[in-house]
């Protein structure tokens, strides 16, 4: 099992401080990862609102995470690759990967957020066949000397993109799937990883997905077992169920009323406590003593097959010294549990 961290960040200036604080905490925390071990540090693409927009310009940020940082892989989660012309996608994606040493993981999307489409004036209509373009045209960007593309709405002739990446062919590429099957399938034809949202369906639902995402692995010829499938979650560890929820309540409080509004122009509260209890119950919400964090987590790696972990670790305000505590403790508490055993002398 994989573990990384995930950074929705949803700013809540009151308690988060001024925006270079946010900033300040957020590299922190990301180094302590790299010192813990932990496998990724992924960043979430949004525009026009605190429910993530404090990293509208992921390349940018990682690029700074990147000269804080020794080992992490540096993912994004994701590039919503309608909103921007692909040719500077390849290019600012590209320079992360040369200034980390090789660490990007990219991750690839439609997107699905109306609000900063019509921000951007970029029509969400079109939205699959502009993915789906220029997802081959920045693969195409990244390879040795120029390139010609010639699609429906792209058309470039002799073009050569730089930097190059370091990773070759290119960096591992990952694809957030979530609102149809047809999704899952093109992510297995083309042989790349997937991000899924466990939390957000009916697991049998997802898993008949994920299921066709392995068939169409197969009938391209891919080997399943070579690629990987996330799950994100918010996380939060203590030393007791407890103190967990009592602890991580307020701030998933504070995540779910920015989200609320945000999202479906609800009121503050809506989605109350009694369904955050609900939603940590089910294991939506991994939240509990080091044990039941355990268990949860094998749970959903047996329900869906997942290989990788990314948890939402600082959310709604939440003070400093938590967010580090919690880090650690997943850290020193939990991942020693999926670690592969030692072979025998």
């Amino acid at each position: 099992m994989r573990f990384g961290a995930h950074y929705l960040p949803t700013y809540v200036p009151e308690l988060d401080g001024s925006g270079a604080d946010f900033y300040r905490k957020m590299i922190e925390q990301m180094q302590e990862l790299d010192r813990l071990g932990y496998a990724d540090v992924w960043v979430t693409e949004h525009h026009f609102d605190v429910y993530g927009g404090m990293i509208s310009t992921p390349p940018a940020f990682l690029a700074a995470v990147a000269q804080a940082t020794q080992r992490i892989h540096l993912g994004v989660a994701i590039s919503v690759l309608p909103l921007h012309n692909p040719l500077q996608v390849a290019e600012s994606y590209a320079a992360v990967d040369v200034i980390s040493g090789g660490r990007l993981e990219f991750g690839l999307g439609r997107g699905s957020t109306l609000r900063e489409f019509a921000g951007f004036k970029i029509s969400h209509d079109d939205s699959p066949t502009r993915m789906r373009e220029s997802a081959e045209i920045v693969l195409k960007a990244w390879g040795d000397g120029p390139f010609t593309f010639h699609g429906e709405l792209f058309d470039y002739e002799d073009i050569d993109v730089l930097p190059k990446p370091v990773q070759r062919p290119h960096p591992t590429i990952w694809v957030g799937a979530s609102r149809s099957d047809g999704t899952f399938r093109w992510a297995g034809d083309h042989g790349f990883n997937l991000m899924t949202l466990p939390y957000m369906y009916d697991p049998p639902v997802l898993k008949e997905w994920v299921d066709h995402y392995r068939e169409s692995l197969v009938a391209a010829g891919h080997n399943p077992s070579t690629r990987d499938i996330l799950g994100k979650f918010h996380i939060y560890v203590a030393d007791s169920d407890a103190k967990a929820r009592e602890e991580a309540l307020p701030y998933l409080q504070n995540y779910r009323d920015i989200a609320n509004r945000r999202n479906s122009g609800n009121i503050a509260g809506a989605g109350g406590q009694f369904d955050l209890d609900e939603q940590i119950l089910r294991g939506d919400v991994i939240a509990g003593d080091p044990q039941r964090v355990i268990e949860v987590i094998h749970q959903w790696r047996e329900r869906l097959g997942l290989t990788t972990i990314s948890g939402t670790v600082f959310f709604g305000g939440m003070p400093q010294d938590m967010a580090l505590r919690n880090i650690r403790l997943f850290a020193e508490r939990v991942m020693p549990a999926f670690a592969p055993a030692a072979s025998p002398a």
